[in-house]
């Protein structure tokens, strides 16, 4: 039954309406993670300035996702390390020293769980006394304002069996950053990921002491490595679906649409029609055409050769000739022959034509008996 004005089309718009406008009600407000180290992240640990700064300055930043990881490390480039979250397995740290030693460039800001110490074991770089928190002053300027913001952090100390780092930061004796050269390439090893942070990146000289430990200028290749800073949502179709009011309106939409489309149990456009049913002749039909083709044709010629060939086979098959029969049957035979021939060059009344098909049965079954095998005359 038909509601009169009704239209097909009103219960899933009703449904899209209402989804998209509950969406918009209860979607939750941008959540601000501060502990996401990312370059994607606009919290305070965040790395989202420095890639843009990066991008400012005519560098080429790169978000290195997924799992190609040592394919992705070509010297020459800087891979920012910006307090790790996720732990370098062996292979990794291979990578990494590969990396340094074909003359790439790591910039390695320590986090407070201890997931980069097999990174830092590595370059002969370890972990001493803490130190107290407030600006530093940097011993070998890199350029621009030398006074920092560093936050707190550990003192850094050196194995000089492995490694003969330069102090950066802090004291001689108590050093918050390091430079190590590693074959063609250097590590500059951060005691605390503040400094590349959202939060203190604009503060006193860190933007300017962060690009000249990156080697940011004109054309220079960065990879911040967001496989360890445990980024798992990206940038791209999942973040817009899930990650925004927008995407989740467009999932929401589509589940209801779904819903209503298999429970409504129409299918989209017109119905098929059904289809046409054939008919499978027998071969009664098939006889029965023939039969009604010889008749329309009226071509008594072919019949009479039919009985003829027939016969002509059977008496071949038997090995026998008129002249091996007697007298009359061979009289009957070569007579009957003769009016087959005849009437197979000139057409015969179907009287005619009836008489010489019973004679050449009559002989076919003369034939049979002298044992020849039975076969049927078509």
């Amino acid at each position: 039954m038909t509601v009169p004005g009704w239209r097909p089309w009103a219960l899933p718009a009703a449904i899209l309406a209402a989804g998209a406008i509950l969406t918009v009600v209860v979607s939750p407000g941008p959540q601000v993670d501060n502990s996401n180290p990312s370059s994607w992240a606009t919290g305070a640990a965040g790395t989202w300035a420095l890639y843009h700064l990066a991008e400012g300055v005519g560098a080429h930043p790169y978000r290195l996702t997924g799992s190609s990881f040592a394919s992705a490390l070509q010297a020459p480039a800087t891979l920012v390390e910006a307090g790790p979250t996720t732990p370098f397995d062996p292979a990794q740290v291979r990578a990494v020293t590969h990396f340094l030693r074909s003359g790439g460039t790591l910039v390695l800001a320590l986090h407070r769980t201890g997931i980069d110490r097999p990174l830092l074991r590595s370059l002969g770089i370890s972990l001493g006394a803490s130190v107290g928190a407030g600006p530093w002053h940097a011993l070998l300027p890199l350029g621009g304002r030398s006074h920092l913001l560093v936050g707190s952090a550990k003192a850094l100390s050196v194995d000089s069996a492995v490694a003969s780092a330069i102090p950066l930061l802090g004291t001689v004796g108590h050093p918050v950053a390091l430079l190590e050269r590693v074959g063609l390439g250097k590590a500059v090893v951060l005691d605390s990921e503040a400094i590349l942070s959202n939060s203190l990146l604009d503060s006193a000289g860190n933007a300017q002491f962060a690009a000249a430990a990156m080697g940011l200028g004109r054309g220079t290749r960065v990879v911040f490595d967001e496989i360890h800073h445990g980024y798992s949502l990206g940038d791209g179709g999942e973040a817009l679906l899930l990650g925004t009011p927008l995407g989740l309106v467009t999932v929401l939409c589509a589940i209801l649409l779904l819903v209503f489309l298999f429970s409504s149990g129409r299918r989209l456009g017109r119905p098929l029609p059904p289809p046409a049913l054939v008919a499978v002749r027998s071969t009664a039909d098939h006889l029965e055409a023939v039969a009604r083709l010889y008749a329309r044709a009226g071509d008594r010629r072919a019949v009479a050769a039919h009985y003829l060939g027939q016969l002509r086979a059977r008496i071949a098959a038997a090995g026998l000739s008129p002249a091996t029969l007697e007298p009359a049957s061979a009289a009957s035979l070569n007579g009957l022959i003769s009016d087959l021939e005849l009437a197979t060059e000139q057409p015969v009344a179907p009287t005619e034509l009836r008489r010489l098909a019973r004679l050449a049965d009559r002989f076919e079954r003369e034939l049979q008996g002298l044992g020849l095998p039975n076969q049927e005359v078509s």
